[in-house]
């Protein structure tokens, strides 16, 4: 079985430092599974891995605060789930702008996910279908009031964010699309 992890809040500037090639190293050691990973931001694919997917999130996250002393949370995602995540984006990217699309793997509550729905922002837009947020960023997401930390703020459950630049580079991994 494949897995992706995305690690939140790792690698970002000078804070939560987590070397991936050593976490890769780590994960192996420690039995996860064949480790591999996509850019420095806590991407990481786990295949031929034995483990399901809340009990492979719960020991990368002891990994990563034994080894590296980060406290982050992984989420998690099957390839199928990457490939219907992409499939089902109801945005492009405008020119100047960006799409991400945040995941969490907790529930919230349904009062919170209609709330947040319902919220309009001037310079982005928000859809909400499953356990995703899709955002269309007209600008600089650094300047947006749409944000990771808003999605949590108001969902109460950790979520991670990633550019669907880097979701469509994951799905074209061999690792990943053997998963498929």
């Amino acid at each position: 079985m494949t897995h992706v992890l995305f690690l939140r809040a790792v690698n970002l500037g000078k804070t939560n430092k987590v070397p991936m090639k050593l976490l890769m190293a780590a994960m192996e050691r420690e039995g996860l599974g064949q480790a591999s990973y996509l850019l420095q931001s806590g991407n990481v694919i786990v295949s031929a891995t034995e483990l399901n997917v809340v009990e492979l999130k719960r020991r990368t996250e002891a990994l990563v605060l034994d080894e590296f002393g980060v406290n982050t949370v992984a989420i998690g995602r099957t390839p199928q789930d990457l490939a219907r995540v992409m499939a089902t984006n109801p945005y492009t990217a405008p020119a100047g702008g960006t799409v991400h699309v945040a995941f969490w793997d907790e529930v919230p509550e349904p009062a919170s996910l209609a709330a947040l729905g319902a919220e309009s922002f001037t310079d982005a837009q928000l859809t909400l279908i499953g356990n995703e947020a899709y955002m269309r960023y007209e600008g600089s997401t650094h300047t947006s009031k749409l944000s990771n930390a808003l999605l949590e703020r108001r969902l109460k459950v950790p979520t991670t964010a990633r550019n669907v630049r880097t979701l469509e580079r994951l799905l074209a991994l061999e690792t990943v699309t053997a998963g498929l």
